[in-house]
């Protein structure tokens, strides 16, 4: 979202003032004696619901301004995490999605438009084509962020067990790596193009789905694997929370899934989600599949998905999860054996228990599925996800894929993780 240029030029006069007081070595002498000429540094301004977060680089570090000009922590570009003085992670930051304030008082933003320091337009908005909707999974991907090497498992239809137990240790992110520029995901074309991993996890399995709003297991920093971090959380608010935030689903806490890991579709034969695997395997953290949809359903008949492909990342464990299931994040899909919604988003009610919205419809009714989406009116991100039951999977109640794991996931998932 851009920020009015009054607000922006309120937020950046903080910074200034802030760097200018802070860091002796950016001032250099005048003529006129007692004056100081501050070379300003390239920022990144990122907002997040309510909250400003500027990015200043510097020599060899990055910290962090909020609105105010205060120095709140580090930011790791490895992780997009905002950390503490003790390394631990108060905030994730999408850097990609970032205004960026140059030396001279310039400024561009995410769709490639830019402005010089008086807000006059220098350049348009970047129009990015729309790429191929053609899928070719067995070579090397596009994607430039390695995900977990570690296998991967299923999910199911019913139960997700996102009441993990709170962890009293947080890892830190890795070390902040020095970088020149940052590049806007508006440049970024849907990656299209997906390395399976050689000896990885594959066969022929279906997906259900689940939307309990209970931070996932996969949200806890010791569920996770040392190269990446834990999975973001958000309040009622969709405000992204630290990792040590209590679930909703457990001691009235306020830590729920973020509307950003509803599924999205990339194209007519392209989506990528989130999922819950089976919890009797450990569950795997951070690890992507690539799901090629048959045409079939579970339950038998027929589901109308086949050739699609979806890319989903495993977020969460399910305690009664079979093997070959992957249990998929769709809001309205169902809160399964726990419910946070009512209050995360004061929602008690996502229809039945198991399947939500689309198992009282029924399978395949699609006007009964998007009028009953409407109901997450509040939170449009979420309505969006759950029309894509509706649209993209053809309101398929419980559809059969092929499964291959791979060597790593892409950056449209990562950057939502």
């Amino acid at each position: 979202m851009k920020f009015s240029f009054v607000r922006k030029l309120a937020v950046v006069a903080a910074i200034a003032l802030a760097w200018s007081c802070g860091d002796d070595s950016s001032a250099s002498s005048n003529e006129n004696p007692g004056e100081a000429a501050v070379e300003m540094p390239t920022r990144w301004m990122v907002t997040q619901g309510e909250q400003t977060y500027v990015v200043v680089q510097g020599e060899t570090n990055f910290p962090v301004y909020n609105g105010e000009g205060v120095v709140i922590g580090q930011f790791d570009i490895a992780s997009g995490a905002v950390l503490d003085d003790q390394g631990i992670a108060i905030a994730r930051i999408d850097i990609t999605e970032a205004v960026q304030i140059n030396p001279d008082g310039s400024t561009l933003y995410p769709d490639g438009s830019s402005f010089d320091k008086d807000g006059n337009m220098l350049t348009p908005p970047t129009v990015v084509p729309a790429s191929s909707s053609s899928v070719a999974p067995a070579t090397q991907s596009s994607a430039t962020t390695p995900a977990s090497s570690a296998t991967a498992k299923s999910s199911s239809s019913a139960k997700s067990s996102s009441s993990a137990k709170s962890s009293s240790s947080v890892k830190s992110s890795s070390s902040v790596k020095s970088s020149s520029s940052v590049k806007s995901s508006s440049s970024r074309a849907t990656t299209t193009e997906f390395k399976i991993k050689n000896g990885g996890h594959q066969g022929h399995g279906w997906g259900t789905r689940y939307w309990d709003c209970c931070k996932p297991h996969c949200a806890w920093p010791n569920n996770v694997p040392d190269d990446i971090d834990a999975s973001r959380t958000c309040d009622n608010d969709m405000r992204e929370l630290g990792y040590y935030n209590e679930s909703v689903c457990n001691n009235g806490g306020e830590a729920g899934v973020c509307d950003t890991q509803a599924p999205w579709a990339a194209n007519d034969n392209l989506a990528f989600a989130f999922a819950a695997v089976p919890a009797q395997d450990g569950g795997k953290c951070g690890v992507c599949f690539l799901l090629t949809f048959d045409g079939g359903d579970h339950q038998g008949g027929g589901s109308g998905l086949n050739g699609k492909k979806m890319v989903i990342m495993v977020s969460n464990i399910g305690g009664d999860v079979q093997q070959g299931q992957f249990d998929i994040m769709i809001p309205g899909g169902g809160v399964g054996a726990f419910n946070g919604c009512g209050r995360q988003l004061g929602i008690n009610s996502m229809g039945s228990q198991y399947g939500g919205y689309l198992s009282e419809c029924g399978g395949g009714n699609k006007g009964c599925l998007l009028d009953k989406c409407k109901q997450l009116s509040k939170y449009p991100k979420l309505q969006a996800g759950c029309e894509f039951l509706a649209n993209w999977m053809n309101a398929a109640d419980n559809p059969t894929f092929k499964f291959e794991e791979l060597s790593e996931c892409p950056w449209e998932l990562m950057n939502k993780w």
